[in-house]
């Protein structure tokens, strides 16, 4: 009965994955760095893996990081940041044969005042047309909405150099690893621009002055955004006292910033 089980479980794992898999989005990240007033295109294929004739629609989003980093997706012109108002998406509507492939332009336009960062995402669907029958009163000419893929887009103008950036309250948290400690810092934002940012932890024995340095933590901070980062260090550092410093890289032409506390390792 227990194998039994186990392989209804198996059989649907996979179908799940291969109704995933009907349709392919690639890219599914777009970046692009426009000055003020200059038009930027990059092209999207969309693949129908399916045996059946799908349409296929995109519109535009927007999305929040809470502090947390997690995404959070609004309406399109929603929020402060929104990219909807300066993204074209060329065709947005189309059909696609089964195991057939179609190119989208996607193209990004700022206004000539305005070299912030902007960012949002575009949902790729696949609908299904009902009759009116079976149609919902709510959803519009009878369309139902499938699952999506999203493709997040990015714009910083290249002209804009203006980083920012400051990192603060390290502290040690409790740990879901018994191998590691975990530290939490708070990475903060202070420009007008998306920023590539890579923290590394670094421990130095205050007695003998030799240091570990640990992998770094990367990201991307948003302008004006307050960022929770988790640090993670493996236990098995020689006893000792250190001094933990989180450092914060944001860019070769800046200064680097760091948060510092001190640490017990005992036996």
């Amino acid at each position: 009965m227990k194998v039994k089980f186990l392989s209804i479980i198996f059989f649907l794992i996979s179908l799940s994955q291969v109704l995933a898999q009907d349709f392919e989005v690639a890219p599914v990240t777009l970046y692009f760095n426009a000055n003020p007033g200059e038009s930027q295109s990059k092209v999207v294929t969309i693949k129908n893996h399916s045996s059946e004739k799908k349409s296929f629609i995109l519109s535009s989003t927007d999305f929040e990081i809470t502090t947390d980093g997690e995404k959070r997706y609004r309406p399109a012109n929603s929020t402060k940041n929104s990219i909807a108002s300066w993204l074209s998406i060329s065709p947005a509507f189309f059909d696609l044969e089964p195991n057939a492939e179609r190119q989208v332009t996607v193209s990004v336009q700022p206004p000539t005042d305005d070299d912030g960062s902007r960012w949002g995402a575009i949902f790729v669907r696949t609908t299904e047309e009902k009759t009116t029958f079976e149609s919902d009163a709510k959803l519009s000419a009878g369309i139902t909405i499938s699952p999506r893929i999203a493709i997040q887009v990015y714009q910083t103008a290249k002209s804009n150099k203006n980083l920012k950036a400051k990192i603060d309250q390290l502290r040690e948290i409790p740990s879901e690893d018994s191998t590691e400690r975990w530290f939490s810092a708070i990475v903060t934002n202070l420009s007008d621009i998306i920023i590539h940012c890579k923290v590394f932890l670094i421990a130095s024995n205050m007695q003998t002055a030799k240091e570990h340095q640990y992998p770094p933590v990367q990201f991307d901070s948003y302008p004006k955004n307050t960022q929770k980062i988790i640090l993670k260090m493996p236990k098995g550092l020689p006893k000792g006292t250190y001094a933990l410093a989180a450092v914060l890289d944001y860019g070769s032409n800046v200064n680097l910033e760091g948060t510092q506390m001190v640490i017990q390792v005992p036996k």
